[in-house]
């Protein structure tokens, strides 16, 4: 004979086993169970765990009110709140849920439980961010997301398809009945450097370039359709034009016209970035490296010229000389008065000097010699 008292705390429930079998279920307090000739058996189970699974004997046994059983189908998922805080995220599939635990209504109002399952639509694709609390609970096989920055914006694809360009900020999907995907475009101004393009000119000549860009994404959509990588296509595009550029000219008109060949490399360049959907902002020749032997003979031969260009020069100024000094002869040969006075204008530049002045006289002269004295 089986007769016995057992107490129930609070938090907890008991199922009464009755040969194998769960028979009853016992809420808090104190209760007597009498089952004669039987075996009898308690389990207790604790209602502070919000989930639970028990079998269909038991299931049958616990009151609408203590236990709420969801189901949930392919295109749904819930949110498990205790206490107010989301605590777990409910996939597809029948929960079990313990509502047995209640909180004190104020007045007038009924008692509310303290836990709650919140049913969330995932059928779709868009749906707005959810709290940090429950993104922290989703798990990605469901759920993704991306923040574009200011400058940017994503793009989304929805099962392998560009669905949208999205401008800057924080955008979400369900991934459960789509894959969905989600690609952040810069839109801001980037450089592209060609450092050492080896080309040849008209006459032969190597050299090297280095090239620069600046340009930006102008078509996020084409940029991802067109071309899977656009910074290849534009370095491929400006090695290309420079090559092109560069074999119709000869190495002087290269230097003479550097502007203008970076005028015509622009305009070749900025189309092919227009076909990726990037707009070409500024376009320019850095440097020409010349070889060590040809910089040596372009040194010897500016040198040449500028020697040249300084005799030609020399030879003008004495020219102008040679011709003033005639000029000079000329007016002298006709003013003999003239010859006097710059003779004179000799011996005071002389005598300004020299300490001492001989002067020389020829036979007869001393008698008309006049000192003066001072």
């Amino acid at each position: 004979m089986s007769i016995g008292r057992v107490e129930v705390a609070q938090n907890e429930r008991l199922f009464v086993v009755v040969n194998g079998r769960a028979e009853q279920y016992l809420g808090p307090g104190r209760h007597w169970v009498v089952r004669p000739f039987q075996h009898v058996r308690f389990e207790r189970v604790s209602v502070e765990q919000p989930l639970i699974r028990l079998d269909e004997a038991k299931l049958a046994l616990v009151p609408e009110k203590d236990l709420q059983v969801v189901e949930l189908g392919a295109d749904e998922r819930a949110i498990l709140f205790h206490h107010g805080q989301p605590v777990q995220w409910l996939k597809r599939g029948q929960h079990q849920v313990w509502t047995a635990q209640r909180l004190p209504g104020r007045t007038g109002r009924p008692e509310t439980p303290t836990v709650r399952v919140e049913r969330v639509d995932v059928s779709g694709v868009v749906t707005s961010p959810p709290s940090d609390e429950v993104r922290a609970l989703i798990p990605s096989t469901d759920y993704t997301e991306a923040t574009a920055p200011e400058g940017s914006v994503a793009l989304r694809y929805v099962d392998g398809v560009l669905d949208a360009v999205l401008p800057p900020g924080r955008h979400a999907a369900w991934t459960v009945v789509h894959k969905v995907q989600f690609a952040v475009i810069d839109l801001r101004e980037r450089l592209l450097h060609v450092t050492g393009q080896e080309v040849m000119t008209k006459d032969r000549v190597s050299l090297r370039l280095n090239l620069s860009a600046a340009f930006r994404v102008a078509d996020a959509r084409r940029l991802s359709v067109v071309s899977r990588a656009p910074d290849d296509v534009l370095y491929l595009a400006m090695q290309l034009a420079s090559r092109e550029a560069v074999a119709t000219r000869t190495l002087d008109e290269l230097l003479a016209s550097r502007e203008a060949v970076a005028e015509s490399l622009f305009a070749q360049v900025k189309a092919g970035a227009e076909n990726v959907g990037l707009e070409l902002l500024r376009f320019g020749i850095k440097d020409v490296v010349l070889p060590g032997e040809m910089k040596e003979l372009l040194n010897r031969v500016i040198q040449a010229q500028k020697e040249a260009e300084a005799n030609v020069i020399m030879r003008r100024e004495e020219t102008a000389a040679t011709r003033s000094m005639a000029q000079t002869a000329k007016v002298l040969a006709e003013n003999p008065l003239l010859v006097r006075l710059k003779e004179l204008e000799a011996y005071k530049d002389l005598a300004s000097k020299v300490g001492q002045v001989h002067l020389v006289l020829g036979e007869g002269a001393v008698p008309t010699l006049q000192l003066k004295s001072s």
